[in-house]
């Protein structure tokens, strides 16, 4: 199951956000060893001062969270921009209100494992699923962001795999690319087909967490 909660609206899902927050540190940090920001156990950044929106995978049967991404528009402040772009020696920089930045998606370690009908990640799909939906409820064309190559795999089997743009090997924990994924709804029933997940994943209400962000974009 999937909710959005948009950034200003934090704090009337605290318990939600605050475990959002431990499982990027338990990724971010503890996993992948990145020099990320932590505070008693929770990861977060700048730009999650900025409003953004945040997809968040919840445990069908606890209600816990076990994954999330977090969406903002290219035509403010991003990660990719601010921070990464001088590791890339091709302009990379792209400023669109049809382009969204997906940052820090993760599927939390601590929790269950489940799988779809199709035995891939549960929270993984429903977050490509959710991220389409929005996508063209907002009238994206794509989402740009910064992965490992690790991911690409991921990314492949699940039936949205990104336009790379470029890599490079300067980032301090090896190599990264950026890449666009296509909102279309080819690339949506493709997800859905290979996850086996055909009912609408966005639950009701999310319509005006979309049209939030789509008016500051």
């Amino acid at each position: 199951m999937i909710t959005l909660i948009n950034g200003h609206e934090a704090d009337r899902h605290a318990g939600i956000v605050d475990a959002m927050f431990r499982g990027r540190a338990a990724i971010f940090r503890d996993k992948l060893g990145w020099d990320v920001h932590v505070d008693n156990g929770r990861e977060s950044d700048p730009y999650d001062a900025l409003n953004p929106l945040y997809v968040i995978a919840l445990d069908d049967e606890t209600g816990a969270v076990v994954g999330s991404i977090r969406l903002m528009p290219t035509t403010g402040p991003t990660l990719q921009r601010d921070v990464f772009d001088q590791a890339f020696d091709d302009d990379v920089d792209l400023v669109s209100a049809t382009i969204w930045e997906a940052t820090r998606f993760c599927v939390h370690p601590e929790n269950p494992r489940r799988l779809t009908p199709t035995r891939l990640d549960r929270a993984t799909c429903e977050i490509a699923i959710a991220m389409c939906e929005i996508g063209l409820q907002a009238g994206l064309t794509q989402y740009i962001g910064i992965f490992e190559p690790h991911m690409q795999r991921i990314y492949r089997r699940i039936g949205w795999a990104p336009d790379v743009l470029a890599r490079s090997t300067a980032f301090e924990t090896g190599t990264i690319s950026v890449g666009l994924w296509d909102v279309t709804t080819e690339a949506l029933a493709d997800i859905r087909g290979r996850a086996g997940i055909h009912e609408d994943i966005i639950i009701d209400g999310a319509r005006e967490c979309v049209r939030f962000l789509s008016r500051a974009a």
